[in-house]
């Protein structure tokens, strides 16, 4: 019986019901790091990850809506997890953490999403600069590379984050400056060449 079929009393679970909508895809970004522990929020909605010809409508069951994200790799670092006795699909925590960075917006926006990766322990460091590469877009060694040094300040999660790791992960810029939110002007991150608004560290500092 699946979990649209279950009687009333049974409570819905959202991640049962977001691993029995497609049979390629998996459960990504916020999703991914509720089913981790470390989201500071639990949200109603779930973020269905799938290739673009496996698409459906948004829907809503009960108190949860149900979206899909498209991406071109369904397989590259997706884990089966066990979660009430099935066995569900979710990015690997190193892909979770670069998928939130690169679509800050399926993690909440910045203050959710970094509040949330400070929490994400267990990551592989080594697993997650190999990735890294293989997603070919240059512009996210600038975020990930800002994103790891302010965690490592942070988090004690991100000790593991050594300096050989951030000059690999810095070799890899070039070219001016960009935005680390498009279109925010403020001072220049020299090390990442990005251009971080004005605030932004002290307003997550605040968080």
């Amino acid at each position: 019986m699946s979990p649209l079929e279950k009687p009333e009393k049974h409570a819905a679970d959202k991640f049962l019901i977001a691993s029995k909508i497609r049979d390629v895809y998996y459960l990504g970004f916020h999703t991914a790091l509720e089913y981790y522990g470390c989201a500071i929020s639990f949200y109603n909605e779930a973020y269905i990850c799938v290739k673009a010809k496996d698409r459906f409508d948004p829907f809503q069951y009960k108190r949860f809506s149900f979206r899909p994200v498209f991406v071109e790799d369904v397989t590259l670092e997706v884990e089966e997890k066990r979660h009430q006795g099935t066995s569900i699909k979710v990015s690997s925590k190193e892909r979770s953490f670069i998928e939130c960075i690169d679509k800050v917006r399926y993690a909440g926006g910045w203050e959710e999403c970094i509040k949330s990766l400070e929490g994400l322990g267990g990551l592989n460091m080594k697993k997650l600069l190999n990735l890294l590469y293989k997603y070919k877009k240059y512009v996210l060694f600038r975020r990930i590379g800002y994103f790891l040094e302010l965690l490592k300040k942070r988090s004690p999660f991100y000790e593991d984050v050594n300096d050989q790791l951030l000059s690999e992960v810095e070799s890899q810029i070039t070219g001016p400056p960009r935005y680390l939110i498009y279109g925010e002007k403020g001072p220049v991150n020299r090390r990442w060449k990005l251009y971080i608004p004005k605030g932004f560290e002290e307003k997550l500092r605040g968080i």
